[in-house]
């Protein structure tokens, strides 16, 4: 064959790859709303029967005859994951801000996140609708981070949408497909199949379950399939609708039944000639994916027990999972100890309950079920159970808890001095004593500490007010007062009284 003929050959098998694109921002500014208004109108035979049920971690939309994969992936704590094992994860970005709130923390970390991943960002200005918008405004505060869309002189394509009243969402996408067109992106449909592990779960019925995005060659039904954890025989190829198909091309997100064990979300899937290869390939020993314990963080620092709370995390999908315990993970434990005693898969059970129990914990859970007997079961048990639909409000929930096993801390608020200017007398635990007020305010059973030539030599605590022979409820800048005080030294003529109060107050973490 001559070298034009071979050149040929390579062209033909290069194919137009369809984009896929991953969604990130602030927690807030409008992702899943975003996401939700694309499946209503665009997601292919969505109104179909049989279409999207369960979160499956990616998705098509159809805009007229173009595809395009979207993942759907818990945060972008799930696409840091992915991107750290070395996965593909998508050819293009869409970062949603809130037109009205600006850049915040959690978008300067998605920009970093995709900047890192080295993939083209596409900007969109979500809530158009509301009231004070001020697109111009957020373009200046995207120029402070190193982002420059068109009209500010960079190249970042940006569009204005609003996911509530579905404007600008088909702009949205042909603005995506734009994108792709401008970066060529292509696929070589004679290579050997290659993709990567979106989702991954355990079914009681139909065994593991994983969710793969193909980024080359043609994976078809009864292939066999390797990861560093995992291998199997493909038994059947679904659609992400769940309907039986042959053959997956580049860009396309399928679900894999016939992996023995679920393999790792970001694991990178290769296709082999036999079970034996695929087994003598892998990297690491093939091992049963586990519900992972976490250690337990030191309940012992600088000789104080310190507090733990603990909680058994469940999700639906691994993916979940391991987003989920990435930002779990960052909360501050310097206080108290954050004691996961299980991350797992899967719904919550009587005996995620029982184990709960035994260790004075909660459980929480993520995108999971739980049914009316475990729920009954719980609260015969005095067990904390709560279920959540974003990673961000566990976190929360999650701080509020370690807050209320943190102890109170204990809050000094300064509120007088006066000068001692007499001495009455002195019965068996009190001191009858007069003085002057130089500063501030305060009212009988306040604290005291006794200062004597700039030293401080003793405490004690204000019994009771009186001016001129009457019982007065405070004292102010200015006054000459009589007091009883209680404490741990003798008043001399001329000391200072720095007169204060403490309050309890919620610890932070």
């Amino acid at each position: 064959m001559g070298y034009y003929a071979i050149m040929t050959n390579e062209i033909e098998n290069k194919k137009i790859k369809q984009p896929v694109v991953v969604v990130m921002g602030h927690v807030d500014h409008g992702k899943s709303s975003l996401l939700e208004a694309i499946r209503e109108d665009f997601v292919i035979c969505a109104k179909e029967s049989g279409g999207i049920t369960q979160h499956i971690g990616a998705y098509e939309v159809m805009v007229g005859d173009s595809r395009i994969t979207f993942i759907d992936t818990p945060g972008h704590e799930a696409f840091s994951a992915m991107r750290q094992r070395g996965a593909k994860v998508a050819d293009i970005a869409i970062l949603v801000i809130d037109a009205a709130e600006g850049v915040k923390d959690q978008t300067k970390e998605a920009i970093k996140f995709i900047k890192t991943a080295n993939i083209p960002m596409l900007v969109a200005f979500n809530k158009i609708d509301k009231p004070g918008v001020d697109v111009e405004k957020v373009k200046q505060q995207l120029s402070q981070v190193d982002v420059l869309t068109e009209s500010w002189g960079g190249k970042i394509l940006s569009v204005k949408v609003s996911a509530k009243m579905k404007q600008g969402i088909k702009e949205l996408l042909e603005t995506v497909l734009l994108i792709a067109e401008m970066e060529e992106l292509k696929a070589d449909l004679s290579a050997n199949p290659e993709g990567t592990v979106i989702e991954s779960s355990l079914d009681a019925k139909k065994g593991a379950i994983a969710t793969l995005v193909l980024e080359k060659g043609i994976l078809k039904n009864g292939d066999i399939l390797g990861t560093n954890s995992a291998f199997g025989k493909i038994k059947r190829l679904l659609n992400f609708q769940n309907k039986e198909i042959a053959e997956v091309l580049p860009g396309q997100p399928c679900r894999i039944l016939g992996f023995e064990i679920p393999p790792v979300v970001g694991e990178v899937a290769f296709v082999y000639e036999s079970l034996d290869k695929a087994r003598d390939s892998l990297i690491a020993k093939v091992a049963k994916v586990q519900d992972k314990p976490m250690q337990a963080k030191n309940e012992q620092e600088n000789g104080e027990i310190k507090k733990i709370f603990n909680v058994i995390v469940k999700a639906d999908v691994h993916g979940s999972l391991e987003a989920v315990e990435h930002v779990l993970s960052s909360i501050p434990s310097d206080k108290v100890g954050l004691h996961v005693l299980r991350y797992s898969v899967g719904d919550i059970t009587s005996a995620d309950v029982r184990e709960a129990e035994s260790s004075n914990g909660a459980i929480f859970g993520f995108r999971v079920k739980v049914d009316e007997s475990t729920k009954q079961f719980a609260r015969q048990k005095r067990v904390k159970i709560k279920t959540f639909e974003v990673i961000y409000e566990m976190v929360q929930e999650t701080r509020q808890e370690m807050l209320l096993v943190l102890a109170p801390e204990i809050k000094r608020i300064d509120l007088s001095q006066l000068k001692i200017i007499a001495y009455f007398k002195k019965a068996k635990d009190t001191q009858i004593i007069g003085g002057k007020v130089l500063e501030g305010e305060f009212t009988k059973n306040t604290m005291v500490e006794v200062f004597r030539d700039d030293e401080m030599i003793g405490k004690g605590r204000i019994k009771s007010l009186e001016r001129e022979k009457n019982e007065v409820g405070k004292a102010i800048k200015g006054q000459e007062v009589g007091m009883m005080f209680s404490g741990d030294v003798k008043i001399e003529i001329d000391d200072i009284l720095k007169i204060y109060k403490e309050e309890k107050q919620k610890g932070t973490l």
